[in-house]
């Protein structure tokens, strides 16, 4: 990636203010379903859900398989390392580094602290927000500012129902750099979270 095609960009203070009221919002809401991205002053929210009815596992294996961080860049593409920072009760801090591709390669350094929340009915609700999210290189292309996910895992008959809902922000699409950005901060958030699931799925299958 050439370095002199963009303009360096922090998340801008207005763009911050409005994803923080976005999530307030989005939290309360969990279980509606998501496909929207969302012009805000200096970026874009993008918030999405997918789900998987996986046969013959049950939801305590789910969180077993999320929890299990050092693994995540064997189970997930786009994972190139991880490992878990620490843990206290359910709650978990991690370290992903991300590698996404489509047109450009990006490399995001990431950290998160993740909640795992036992439901009635023996679900789970997982919550993982972003507390650290910086380009390799030192570079900011603002291809991904903040990723938040929340994961509800339930029991079905004959197996487990798997809802993945991730909201995150990036820099809008500037003018004449289309081609190149767009697929990026349009495309990839619905992409990667579909290929999350579906490697969640054959991991467990």
């Amino acid at each position: 990636m050439n370095p002199m095609l963009f303009v360096l960009l922090s998340l801008p203070p207005g763009a911050g203010m409005e994803f923080d009221a976005y999530i307030q919002w989005a939290e309360s809401h969990l279980s509606e379903r998501a496909g929207v991205t969302r012009e805000v002053k200096g970026g874009l929210i993008h918030d999405w859900s997918a789900e998987k009815f996986i046969a013959n596992r049950r939801p305590e294996q789910v969180v077993k398989l999320l929890q299990d961080y050092d693994r995540y860049r064997e189970v997930y593409p786009e994972v190139t390392e991880s490992r878990l920072i620490s843990r206290e009760g359910n709650r978990f801090r991690a370290s992903l580094q991300i590698k996404r591709k489509k047109v450009l390669t990006v490399i995001l350094n990431t950290e998160y602290e993740v909640d795992y929340r036992a439901l009635d009915g023996g679900g789970w609700r997982v919550m993982s927000r972003s507390t650290k999210v910086e380009e390799a290189g030192g570079g900011d292309h603002g291809f991904l500012w903040r990723l938040n996910s929340y994961w509800t895992i339930t029991p079905a008959e004959g197996g487990v129902k798997v809802l993945c809902r991730s909201i995150s922000i990036s820099r809008g699409v500037p003018t004449g750099l289309g081609w190149a950005v767009k697929p990026l901060v349009r495309d990839m958030p619905r992409e990667s979270l579909e290929a999350m699931l579906a490697a969640t799925t054959k991991a467990l299958e």
